[in-house]
Order: structure tokens, then C-alpha cells, then sequence
């Protein structure tokens, strides 16, 4: 069974949490990749060993189908993020994922948010000062959205075996994906930046002061705030841009802040949290 995506996101409000147990691709993979409807999936590790007291990286790392995509934290219009369940060793910790930027995906007036081909979901896992020699096994539990014309929900069981060593250990081969993700990680705002949001009517209208930028694109962390598929205008003046966005028809209360990803013309993207202020 799969899904249409034109029907899929006409219904998304209502089966969005009930889609994610509807299921169809299952994998369990041991240390490899797990191939599964339209794309491949691998829990990878920066390192090649746990250097206790130290923090550990790990990924999901998602090889997707050409023509197919997976969704960012905020998918936007339709769809579902990947979530993930650790099962983790005593006194080890998973952080959050850190969210690389999404790229803006779909026409017309359903715009998504999220990632084709290949991108790589990074955790930092907080180890505990001491550990007894031998191995540590990491475990995922992955579920995830991934569409084209249709959307076909999948999940698979993920396991990685890791060597304890009190020095730190040699890079893995996943090292590059993890280096290509931090620098393409969404940076903190300069501080020599500064952010604001006025709301007005019918829309939001983003002031970056202290950057000069010809193109911009904002990429909300929560739903239903702006309209996805408006367009966003951007207006440059002296010492300063705003970025003109829509509000979404479904906004009821305008938030006290305007939280988002702010990637520039350059292809560098930064996290902005922008007071809001209502109009005098």
C-alpha cells in the first residue's frame, strides 16, 4: 500500500500521527546499510571507537532514490521527519539531531520541506567517564516518510558495534559525511548581526541588520506559521534586509518569536530566533 501525495497531503492534519504506524518497508540491519522501498539507510559513527568521557558522533545516514525526498524537521505542507528510539548503553546519553537546511521541494501551492539523494542525520551521544574494555552496541529504532508521487512510510531496527579504547580512536569511513555535515550545518547568528519580526496584516516581515545579501530563504522550525508556498520578497536597504513572508491562513496567535533557519545566497545557513513585534 502506498500513498497518493496530492491526496496524502489533503489529509495530512488529520492522519499525521496515525501515518507513522501504518509501516510497509521493515529492514533490521547489523552494522550495513539496510535497503528498503526507494531508499538506503545506515547508522554510521564519525569515529571507529568509543573514547570514554568524550563526546561520541553518530548518523543516520539516508541514500535516497533519485526523484524522491524525506522531510526536514518542520516537513512543511505534507509529510512526516524521520524520528528515531535509542537503545543505548548505561550512562550514555543521545542528544537531539542536528538538522541540516532543507531544501524547498514541490510547485504550486504545496511546498515541502526536506532532502533528496543523500543526507546525513547527525546525534552527539554523551559517554561516561569510564567503561570496561570489549564493545559498547548502539541501537536505532529509525521510522520515516519518503515520497515522490506517492509516499510510502518505512522503518528499520539499526545496530552498531563500536571498541571501547580510553585514547581517542581512528576516523571512520563515515568520516567524510559527518565533516560535509558540519559544514553545512546551520551556524549560530553573528554577533554582530542583529534580527527582528514585525507582524503585520498579513504578514511577517524579517529584518536581518548588519548583513548585505541578494537572496535569502527562511525555513520556519514550527508548521503553520508562514505560508510555505508564498513567495518570499526580499527588499535590500543600507545596513540591512527584510525578508516579506506570508502568514499561513491556519495561524490563530501570533507567536513572541519568529524561529527558523536562514540560509543566504552564499549556501551558508544560520539559526535566527527573531523577537516579534506588533505593529503600533
Amino acid at each position: 500500500m502506498a500513498l497518493a501525495h496530492s491526496s496524502y497531503q489533503t489529509v495530512i492534519v488529520p492522519i499525521r500521527l496515525a501515518i507513522t504506524f501504518i509501516m510497509l518497508a521493515i529492514a533490521s540491519a547489523r552494522g550495513g546499510p539496510a535497503e528498503l522501498q526507494h531508499l538506503k539507510i545506515e547508522l554510521v559513527s564519525d569515529t571507529k571507537s568509543v573514547d570514554p568521557g568524550r563526546p561520541l558522533w553518530v548518523g543516520l545516514h539516508f541514500d535516497i532514490e533519485k526523484g524522491w525526498h524525506i522531510y526536514w524537521r518542520n516537513p512543511g505542507d505534507s509529510g512526516e521527519p524521520p524520528r528515531v528510539r535509542w537503545s543505548l548503553p548505561d550512562g550514555f546519553h543521545a542528544g537531539e539531531i542536528e538538522w541540516p537546511a532543507p531544501a524547498r521541494l514541490g510547485s504550486g501551492s504545496v511546498i515541502d520541506y526536506g532532502y533528496e539523494e543523500s543526507v546525513l542525520l547527525p546525534v552527539e551521544i554523551e559517554t561516561p567517564e569510564s567503561l570496561a574494555p570489549g564493545r559498547v552496541t548502539i541501537s536505532a529504532d529509525v521510522s520515516w516518510l519518503v515520497c515522490k508521487d506517492i509516499c510510502v512510510p518505512g522503518k528499520a531496527g539499526m545496530t552498531l558495534s563500536l571498541l571501547m579504547q580510553p585514547t581517542p580512536g581512528s576516523v571512520s569511513e563515515s568520516h567524510v559525511l559527518f565533516q560535509s555535515a558540519k559544514l553545512h550545518a546551520p551556524k549560530p547568528i553573528p554577533t554582530a548581526w542583529k534580527v527582528s519580526a514585525l507582524a503585520e496584516k498579513d504578514s511577517f516581515v524579517l529584518t536581518i541588520y548588519g548583513n548585505h545579501v541578494r537572496k535569502a530563504s527562511f525555513f520556519p522550525l514550527e508548521p503553520d506559521q508562514i505560508d510555505n508556498a508564498a513567495a518570499q520578497t526580499i527588499t535590500i536597504l543600507p545596513g540591512e534586509v527584510r525578508l516579506t513572508l506570508k502568514k499561513a491562513d491556519r495561524l490563530l496567535k501570533t507567536p513572541t518569536t519568529l524561529d527558523g533557519v536562514l540560509e543566504l545566497s552564499s549556501g551558508q545557513a544560520y539559526n535566527v530566533s527573531a523577537p516579534v513585534q506588533l505593529p503600533r
